[in-house]
């Protein structure tokens, strides 16, 4: 009798957890993909929640979530993506915190025999193609634009530019040796450590903070759930992850975020 009751609490237990379980929304910058995709998987073992991640340009994200995509979660490249949401009243302004950083660098094939020192000679003449994220929807090649246009050589490059549809596919051609070299973030050279080597990081003050700010969806049916998972990326155990996968997470206080705030 005693076992009969037993198992059944423990079935009912189960029922009631399965019942309370939700599925939760994620539209993610892609360069994130790999860190949040075992962080999903924590959190799915933590709470029972399950997440269903959506990877791609923080710009066409962005697009989709304006023409109604289900999304609970946003989290973007860069803070642009996420003001424009704001603007449209898409976000719960409260939630929004900054989740990482990253470094933006330039890279080439591994073995490339005529490789640039650095972002400034990136107008010679041995660099034939350079790959870059479109920057019109990819904040990595809008990043690439600023250094490009801060060392001035923005203009004599316009016909070497090779665009990306998102940075991953920059970091593709790089690897192909599609191209002379390309711009990616420092997270990205890291995931493909033996096709290409990094050969200089962008100048500091030649492009804005890299930041990536995420905030739940003001059309979001479980908005308190979505909450909780964006608290838990700020958790030990999901910056460990994110360091892991060479991110810098020694980031502000949630809600604040650095690209927005005036200059001193």
């Amino acid at each position: 009798m005693r076992r009969s009751l037993f198992l059944a609490i423990l079935l009912a237990c189960g029922l009631a957890h399965s019942a309370a379980a939700a599925t939760l929304r994620v539209a993610v910058a892609i360069s994130l993909k790999e860190a949040l995709t075992q962080i999903a998987q924590n959190y799915q073992v933590d709470t029972g929640d399950h997440v269903v991640l959506t990877c791609g340009a923080s710009g066409q994200l962005a697009t989709q979530i304006k023409n109604d995509a289900p999304v609970d979660v946003f989290i973007s490249a860069a803070s642009k993506q996420v003001d424009d949401l704001a603007q449209d009243h898409l976000i719960d302004p409260a939630t929004r915190a900054i989740v990482a950083r990253n470094t933006l660098v330039l890279v080439v094939p591994a073995g490339a025999p005529a490789a640039p020192v650095s972002f400034a000679t990136l107008d010679a003449p041995t660099i034939t193609k350079l790959a870059i994220g479109d920057p019109q929807s990819v904040p990595a090649g809008a990043y690439a634009i600023q250094v490009l246009t801060a060392l001035k050589i923005a203009d004599r490059l316009g016909g070497r530019l090779v665009y990306g549809a998102n940075v991953r596919q920059v970091l593709t051609y790089v690897e192909m040796g599609a191209v002379s070299a390309g711009i990616v973030y420092a997270t990205d050279a890291l995931q493909s450590a033996d096709k290409v080597k990094v050969v200089a990081t962008a100048p500091p003050g030649t492009h804005q903070p890299i930041v990536y700010p995420g905030a739940v969806l003001a059309t979001s049916k479980q908005r308190e759930r979505a909450g909780r998972f964006l608290t838990y990326l700020g958790t030990d155990k999901s910056r460990k992850i994110l360091a892991a996968r060479g991110f810098i997470v020694e980031a502000p206080a949630a809600g604040t975020d650095p690209s927005t705030a005036p200059a001193k």
